[in-house]
């Protein structure tokens, strides 16, 4: 945005390019999900990684977001991201018996390079699931990531905070992973 307040889109080489890298990133990583190729998905997160869903609430003239440290749907590091991931694909899964057809959509991807040399991704999301025969979910929201380059092109998630854009949701579980 500029001073004046009106949207500009950047003519700059290297922000266009680092919004395609970024673009091309988030793409891969969702056809990841989407294929339940879970293992090559966790090989993206760093070993000090944050995975978190902040609880939101309703209320008037205030943030709706609970601030860092607050409640959150899941605040994963490295580990328990791990024992998410490793629950997903036993046979006992029980949330996942069958295995829940899934759809990303990501999109508006917005990068820019922050201090240290990482990424500042925003990107949102809409993920359609069916389950069994009849039941259909649709989650949406917003994702704010912090990339770490790791090779021309390729990135490393150091931070992803998911912003649901539901406050309270109509489904059994979220085993899903965004």
């Amino acid at each position: 945005m500029s001073a004046s307040g009106a949207v500009t889109a950047s003519t700059d080489v290297e922000a266009l390019l680092l919004a395609h890298r970024v673009e091309q990133f988030l793409y891969a990583e969702a056809e990841l999900l989407d294929e339940r190729r879970f293992d090559e998905w966790f090989a993206l997160f760093t070993l000090d990684c944050a995975y978190r869903a902040p609880v939101r609430v309703t209320r008037e003239g205030a943030d709706d977001v609970v601030g860092e440290g607050g409640l959150c749907m899941f605040d994963d590091d490295y580990g328990s991201l791990e024992l998410r991931v490793q629950g997903l694909q036993v046979r006992s899964a029980w949330a996942e018996i069958p295995p829940s057809r899934a759809r990303r959509l990501i999109t508006n991807v917005r990068a820019r390079p922050l201090d240290g040399g990482d990424i500042e991704a925003k990107s949102n999301f809409l993920v359609y699931r069916s389950r069994l025969e009849t039941v259909e979910h649709l989650f949406t929201g917003t994702r704010v990531d912090r990339l770490k380059p790791v090779a021309e092109g390729a990135f490393q998630i150091r931070r992803r905070d998911i912003l649901f854009d539901n406050v309270a949701f109509q489904t059994d579980n979220i085993s899903l992973m965004f």
